[in-house]
């Protein structure tokens, strides 16, 4: 898919979003600006947030306080269940 060809299809999946829609929107675009585009592909793993976040996975890891999943599916499964229904937040 062209870059040129995602722009209306964007602004067809985001008709009729509320501003707060819209903010949730903006927050992500600015995140993944700032550590996937605006980065060189390796870059992004030297950042300060980074490596802060690789260090805190680790210790989580080490301490035995990440889930553990046998599938995909039960992932899936598990993220699902913890977000809030729309209006529930």
């Amino acid at each position: 898919m062209q870059g040129a060809d995602c722009k209306p299809r964007l602004l067809d999946e985001t008709d009729g979003f509320s501003d707060r829609d819209w903010e949730k929107i903006y927050r992500i675009v600015s995140v993944i600006r700032h550590e996937f585009l605006e980065e060189d592909d390796e870059a992004r793993y030297g950042t300060a947030s980074w490596i802060a976040a690789e260090r805190e996975a680790s210790d989580a890891y080490r301490q035995g306080g990440l889930e553990r999943f046998r599938t995909v599916q039960e992932l899936a499964d598990h993220i699902e269940s913890s977000v809030q229904p729309e209006g529930q937040e």
